[in-house]
Order: structure tokens, then sequence, then C-alpha cells
């Protein structure tokens, strides 16, 4: 082989392994999505969650301090 050859073929496989790292990160990257994806939904969930139980205890709150004492 010549100079010019081994040069091509050491090129090709640095080409090789470089599109084989490109596609691992792209996997990488697309599953690292999908996670951030579900645990957006998740914290949605939890926050409206909150805001609910929220709610509920200043209602119960408001409830409680109408109340007269059972001693009054």
């Amino acid at each position: 082989m010549t100079e010019q050859e081994n040069r091509l073929n050491r090129l090709e496989i640095k080409s090789s392994h470089q599109e084989s790292q490109i596609n691992d990160l792209s996997e990488m990257v697309s599953d690292q999505w999908k996670l951030i994806e579900r645990l957006g939904g998740i914290l949605k969930k939890a926050d409206a969650r909150l805001e609910s139980l929220e709610n509920n205890s200043s209602d119960s709150l408001t409830e409680i301090q109408d109340e007269k004492p059972p001693h009054y």
C-alpha cells in the first residue's frame, strides 16, 4: 500500500468510529429527552396535587377559624 492509501484507510477508520460515537450520543440524547419529558409530567402532577392540598387546607383553616369553641 502506498502512503496515500494508508492515510485514506486511517481516515476511513476514524470516520467510522466517529459515526458510531455520534449514533451512540444521539441515542443517549433521545433517551434523556424522553426521561426529561416523563419527569416534567410527574412534576406537573405533583404541583397540581400540592396546589389542591393547599387549597383544601386553607378552606379547612377558614372553617376552623369561624367555629366557636365548645365552651363559648
